[in-house]
């Protein structure tokens, strides 16, 4: 009987020590994909600047990204009406690791009934239909 007593204390330590491995593993899979997402949303802003006056979708062929980036998800951009949009599929946590990597700015969210939330800004960002539900996303006005 003592026996199956030590064996189901030292499972239970087990168990609570496997936990964290696989939450650190979580967090940088999430931070890996933070990053990701800013390679290729700074190189879609970069591009908006240098080509003024710029509407519709950037192809990733016309985007100077670093030679070994790879997307880990397939990301979008488009400009419309004067906004760059870059979106993609992205979980809830996901996007909660974007969020941070870009510390909280408001133009950083999930699309969620035409807007970007989490709406913390006083007025809500409103986000076209072009862009899925449960999308990630991120906007910036540009100018012509």
């Amino acid at each position: 009987m003592k026996i199956l007593a030590v064996l189901a204390v030292l499972l239970g330590v087990m168990a609570l020590l496997k936990a964290p491995v696989d939450n650190d593993i979580q967090e940088t899979s999430h931070k890996a994909l933070a990053m990701n997402y800013a390679i290729y949303r700074n190189a879609v802003f970069l591009y908006v600047q240098a080509h003024k006056g710029f509407s519709g979708d950037i192809p990733l062929s016309s985007l100077s990204l670093p030679e070994s980036w790879r997307m880990l998800r397939t990301w979008k951009a488009r400009v419309h009406d004067g906004c760059c949009y870059v979106f993609g599929e992205a979980t809830p946590e996901e996007g909660e690791a974007v969020r941070k990597f870009f510390q909280g700015s408001f133009a950083v969210g999930l699309a969620s009934g035409g807007r970007l939330v989490p709406a913390l800004a006083p007025h809500p960002v409103p986000i076209p239909s072009f862009i899925p539900e449960g999308n990630l996303v991120s906007v910036m006005e540009v100018s012509s």
